[in-house]
């Protein structure tokens, strides 16, 4: 399978795509690597592509009034990547968005985003779909972790990104938890001699 008809089998689980649908699709993108540390989008610039992760895993953060990093959310394979506010309504993008691992994408600019739109009956339908269900997950998730100790939502994360721990250094998973890299090594220290007493 190429990596644009990884897209393609994706996009089809939200809709449905003509054989000239899936070629403009194949026209209209091509395929990008980002090795770790290299932007998707900087902080302050506006976001004029989207992409869709093949593999590896992104990171969104921002600074606070403190100029602390703070870490908002992972985007990883078979997702989207972009500021998508910033991508609509062609304003500055509030943060930036990293790669954590070496990343396949393939990207969309925006004059191909729009003529997608314009040439694929099924295309706004079926990105609509995809919004709906990424935000649903996320909000979902945000309200499970929000009100449990730092415990329970490290291990909600592991649960819901098991691999994301294994491939993103722990001061970035601490910062979306909320907690310092000090408390989340405690943590793990802990669940380790849980594990090891229940073994027993």
């Amino acid at each position: 399978m190429t990596h644009t008809h990884q897209l393609i089998k994706y996009l089809e689980t939200f809709g449905e795509l003509s054989s000239k649908d899936k070629k403009i699709i194949i026209d209209q993108t091509y395929f990008q690597k980002l090795e770790i540390g290299e932007t998707f989008i900087e902080t302050g610039k506006t976001a004029h592509k989207i992409g869709f992760i093949i593999e590896g895993v992104f990171r969104y953060f921002f600074y606070d009034r403190e100029g602390n990093e703070i870490t908002s959310f992972f985007m990883m394979d078979n997702q989207f990547v972009t500021n998508i506010i910033s991508f609509n309504e062609l304003t500055p993008s509030s943060g930036t968005i990293m790669a954590e691992t070496t990343c396949s994408v393939i990207i969309i600019d925006r004059n191909s985003w729009e003529l997608l739109s314009d040439s694929i009956p099924a295309w706004n339908s079926i990105i609509s779909a995809i919004s709906s269900n990424t935000l649903l997950e996320k909000t979902n998730f945000q309200r499970q972790i929000i009100n449990q100790d730092a415990k329970s939502a490290y291990l909600q994360f592991v649960e819901k990104y098991p691999t994301v721990i294994q491939r993103v250094p722990l001061i970035h998973i601490a910062s979306f938890l909320g907690i310092t890299k000090f408390s989340l090594s405690r943590i793990r220290k802990k669940i380790v001699a849980e594990e090891r007493l229940i073994a027993k």
